[in-house]
């Protein structure tokens, strides 16, 4: 569908939610935000509604997961954390707070644009991404020491996952040192490690890369600060290194499935010898 198409349908189907929309004195565009399962629109208006901030998004749903990310939107926020503020929902449509700052992916691969290591950029930008990944591990330790679920006749512990995980779910505010985290469609019950295992997918196949360099050593430094300062904010959960391995080539092996990408399946052998004595 069309941008115009959409910004049409928006209107028609939420001017009962935003009048403004039936007020031919009130203009709006819209942008279209890289989403992979769900449509996401940046709308923003020429003046300020009566109800609603001038900016905000919408997410329109095709998957069924509307009413259980409203939920735990509203969970997390009153378990206080940065999440984005859920300012009204009508099926297919959830209307959310725009949060301010730069995405966590956009942020660190474009300061690590041509270089190998941490140590090749200025020192400034260099604790910027340490601080960013350093906040994003305490914002997962939060969430999973928060949502401990045991489960019956189980001893293992499970926690609430945010599910397929990417750096790109995350929004870092560097003038109010705030962390938001978004996109809670695949929140799931599971082992703590697997959103760990995400991240550290995130950080080795965004480019600059696994897929990219021989050898990512600024990603694997990444990799190695981001799971020491996650397992210094907790003391709940059990640092498995073969069950993260695993989880790690199996996330690689699904982006590489969903890009198309030239390369086979990543093996484990591989995969141990490339990188495990970094970690």
């Amino acid at each position: 569908m069309s941008l115009q198409k959409i910004k049409s349908k928006i209107a028609k189907d939420l001017k009962g939610i935003i009048p403004e929309f039936r007020n031919k004195e009130y203009n709006f565009n819209i942008t279209e935000l890289e989403s992979r399962k769900n449509s996401v629109i940046n709308l923003v208006f020429d003046k300020q509604p009566r109800s609603f901030p001038k900016e905000f998004i919408i997410k329109i749903f095709r998957t069924k997961n509307i009413v259980s990310e409203n939920n735990i939107l509203i969970r997390l926020k009153n378990q206080n954390f940065r999440v984005p503020e859920i300012l009204s929902l009508k099926k297919p449509y959830l209307i959310l707070e725009k949060v301010q700052g730069i995405n966590l992916c956009d942020f660190i691969n474009d300061s690590l644009r041509d270089t190998e290591e941490l140590n090749d950029i200025t020192s400034d930008i260099k604790n910027q991404i340490i601080k960013s990944i350093e906040k994003l591990a305490e914002w997962l330790a939060q969430l999973h020491e928060k949502n401990i679920v045991r489960k019956y006749k189980s001893e293992e512990l499970f926690v609430l996952n945010k599910g397929d995980t990417r750096l790109r779910d995350f929004i870092i505010d560097f003038s109010k040192d705030i962390l938001y985290g978004v996109d809670f469609e695949d929140a799931y019950e599971g082992n703590h490690m697997d959103d760990l295992a995400w991240i550290c997918c995130s950080l080795l196949d965004t480019n600059p890369g696994l897929f990219d360099m021989d050898e990512p050593k600024h990603k694997i430094e990444l990799i190695n600060k981001f799971l020491k300062k996650y397992y210094q904010e907790t003391s709940s959960f059990q640092f498995d290194f073969t069950y993260l391995a695993e989880k790690i080539i199996e996330h690689l092996n699904i982006v590489i499935q969903r890009r198309n990408l030239p390369y086979g399946p990543i093996s484990k052998s591989t995969f141990f010898e490339d990188i495990s004595k970094e970690i």
